[in-house]
Formats: structure tokens, C-alpha cells, sequence
């Protein structure tokens, strides 16, 4: 079982490289999803001490207890999602769901890897963060109907140079185009994504890229087995007020120290990922404020 989650990886990989938004990318991560699930179905789970109000986590454990996955939101985790309804968040096709729905259905797809891979690897960081941004960049490119760039052209007075980043999109004439950073956290290095739009702006114009966060969620597993939410709110003020303007953060699991962060100045946007399907329209056409 173990060697088949690994093969479906590389496979994934491979595929999405070439065509990130395709129904070959699609079908892949289904079938990883459902094979990450077969194999977490064989492994322990041991509850956990939550430290974040209203939530309450669990993690995977092999048969000795000596390796442990990353913490999992009960609330959020789907037990028995079944091959149908994957292909259908792959696809796309969220008709008639609810926000809350498609954000459970997401993060299951999400976590079932990331944990699979954290008990059959060691100290892997890079494994999860790949699989979380081709899940995500599959999900936003299909919805868009295009594929991402991962580098843009930044013109100086004496070369033009390129410059790593995360997905962009073109959305053709008239349209915006959009700014996609993808993290499973973040804590680490998160005041990139501010300054990468920073650079967007100052070459196209402010809010002709809009700038969309996507983040699994902000949990720290202690070593004493209880679960916290690491979250820096008065950075991210700082970051939106003097930096550059992101236009949306949707979370898988959201914390609710951001959830707030639409009330007060600068009023940043932050949502469950399953709104992001309603608000399309106003991230491909909508002005600064929407």
C-alpha cells in the first residue's frame, strides 16, 4: 500500500507539471486521494489535548507509536468520502453544494496525503507543500479554465530579469489576472506574498492582479501532544497596510484570529477556501474593493 501512495505521487508530479488544470491531473489526484485513505485506514489514531477554542484534533500513528502525522481537525475530516465526490471537487463541479461542504471535502483530499506521507517519510516538508499546491493550483486553474505561469518578467533600467513566484494567471482581455500564493502554513517566510504583489503592482498597476492567499491552516502539534494555533495577526495588518493589498485569504482550517481580521483596517478578506467558488466573478472583473 505504501509503495502504491509514493507511485501515485510521482506519477501526479509528472502529470501536473505538463498540464496542471487537465482531466489527467484530475483523475491523479483522486486516486491518491483514495489511496492516501487506504492507507491511513490501517494506521492508529490517538486523540489529542486541543488548545484552540471550538476545535478539537486527532493524529495518524503507525503500530508503534514511534512515527505520528501532523494534527487533524475532527470537524473537518471526512471519514468515508467516497470516489464520486472527490471526482467532483477535482473536477470541479460543486453545483449545489454549500461552502462548508466543498471546504470539508478539500481539506480531507488535503490531509489525507500530507499525513500518509508524513508516517511513510522522515522529516519530509517538501513532499506535503508540493501535494498541497498542485491540489489547490488544480482546483483554481480548472475553475479559470487556464493554466498557471510560475515565473513573471520584471524589467529593470539596464536588463530585464525573471523572477520565481507563485502561480499567476492570465485571464485574457478584460480581465484580471491573478496573483495565486500557496502555503500549508504560514508562519515561515509568509511576508513574501506581500512583497511578490508588491512587485505585481508596481510593474501592471494596483488590483490588476488580484492576490489570493490559499493556507491549510496554522496548528502546531507540541511535543506534549496538545494542538495550537500560531497565527500573527498585527503582521498581517502591517504587511496589508504598508506593502501591498491582498484581495483574498481563503483557509481550509480557518483560525479564527484571522476570520477577524475583516472587521478592523485594512479589512482583509480572510474566508473558508469553500467560499472561494462564489466570489469568482469579483476576483476575475471586481476593482480594488469587493
Amino acid at each position: 500500500m505504501s509503495n502504491k501512495v509514493e507511485q501515485r505521487y510521482s506519477a501526479l508530479v509528472s502529470k501536473s507539471g505538463r498540464d496542471l488544470k487537465g482531466d489527467d491531473t484530475s483523475k491523479l489526484l483522486a486516486e491518491l486521494v483514495v489511496e492516501s485513505g487506504s492507507y491511513l485506514l490501517g494506521l492508529n489514531r490517538l486523540e489529542l489535548e486541543s488548545k484552540v477554542p471550538g476545535k478539537n484534533y486527532f493524529m495518524f500513528s503507525d503500530e508503534s507509536h514511534e512515527k505520528t502525522s501532523r494534527s487533524v481537525n475532527r470537524m473537518l475530516f471526512i471519514d468515508d468520502l467516497d470516489r464520486k465526490t472527490i471526482d467532483r471537487v477535482m473536477q470541479c463541479d460543486v453545483v449545489g453544494m454549500t461552502s462548508e461542504e466543498i471546504t470539508k471535502i478539500v481539506y480531507t483530499c488535503a490531509i489525507s496525503y500530507c499525513c500518509a506521507a508524513d508516517i511513510l517519510k522522515s522529516n519530509d516538508q517538501k513532499t506535503p507543500g508540493t501535494y498541497f499546491e498542485i491540489l489547490i493550483g488544480h482546483i483554481v486553474s480548472r475553475t479559470l479554465n487556464v493554466n498557471p505561469e510560475k515565473q513573471i518578467t520584471v524589467p529593470t533600467l539596464d536588463e530585464t530579469v525573471t523572477l520565481p513566484t507563485d502561480f499567476v494567471f492570465n485571464l485574457g482581455f478584460g480581465k484580471n489576472r491573478v496573483h495565486l500564493p500557496i502555503k500549508t502554513s504560514t508562519r515561515e517566510r509568509v511576508v513574501q506574498v506581500w512583497a511578490h504583489q508588491r512587485v505585481l503592482d508596481g510593474m501592471h498597476g494596483v488590483a490588476r492582479f488580484k492576490g489570493v492567499l490559499v493556507a491549510m491552516a496554522e496548528t502546531n502539534k507540541q511535543k506534549d501532544k496538545t494542538v495550537v494555533e500560531v497565527c500573527l495577526p498585527n503582521q498581517w495588518i502591517a504587511y496589508q497596510m504598508y506593502i501591498s493589498q491582498m484581495f483574498r485569504v481563503y483557509y481550509l482550517d480557518l483560525p479564527e484570529k484571522y476570520n477577524t481580521l475583516k472587521d478592523k483596517y485594512p479589512f482583509l478578506q480572510v474566508k473558508p477556501f469553500g467560499d472561494f467558488f462564489g466570489e469568482i466573478e469579483k476576483i476575475e472583473r471586481s476593482g480594488v474593493d469587493a
